[in-house]
């Protein structure tokens, strides 16, 4: 009896566990300045990130750019041709202390810009992501919701890691 009450307890837990794994779970860590200063862990559940979104303002469900429409046909092509094009390095360059560094490795488009004060941003664009959010399109922008679709199916790690000085951003997808 008390193993049945325990399951029927546990259940809802072990099924919002199961739903988040398969969904996944985008975690932003801020971490401010030096030694001493703030530290922030965030994690969101994209399903629940998403169900949020019903209850957004209109702004904040959709994103207006009317100037993509010259430019989807050739991002949509750009975008299939890499994820089928070997892996490789497609831009490097050097100037005095500052690199820009833009490589295709398996899935991920990876971008890293490196500046001489210290600064970087590291981004891995997953290209299937990105083929996604190039197709949600509509000719005057991009719905929000397609942004959490396209990141529920991203592989797993980091996305995006910006350095500023000593204050560091990242954002990673578990």
């Amino acid at each position: 009896m008390i193993v049945k009450l325990a399951l029927i307890c546990a259940s809802p837990f072990v099924i919002m566990g199961m739903l988040l794994g398969i969904t996944g779970v985008a975690v932003v860590d801020v971490q401010e300045g030096p030694p001493g200063g703030h530290h922030l862990t965030i994690p969101v559940p994209l399903l629940i990130a998403q169900a949020a979104l019903t209850f957004a303002p209109d702004e904040a469900k959709y994103v207006a750019c009317p100037q993509f429409a010259r430019y989807q046909k050739v991002a949509a092509t750009i975008l299939e041709e890499l994820e089928h094009a070997p892996d490789g390095v497609l831009v490097e360059v050097h100037d005095q202390n500052d690199s820009v560094l833009i490589r295709k490795e398996g899935p991920l488009l990876r971008i890293n810009v490196n500046e001489a004060s210290g600064e970087s941003v590291e981004c891995n664009l997953p290209l299937r992501s990105a083929i996604k959010a190039v197709e949600a399109y509509d000719g005057h922008g991009f719905p929000t919701k397609a942004a959490f679709w396209a990141l529920r199916r991203a592989p797993r790690g980091t996305l995006v890691h910006v350095k500023d000085g000593e204050d560091e951003v990242t954002v990673k997808l578990l």
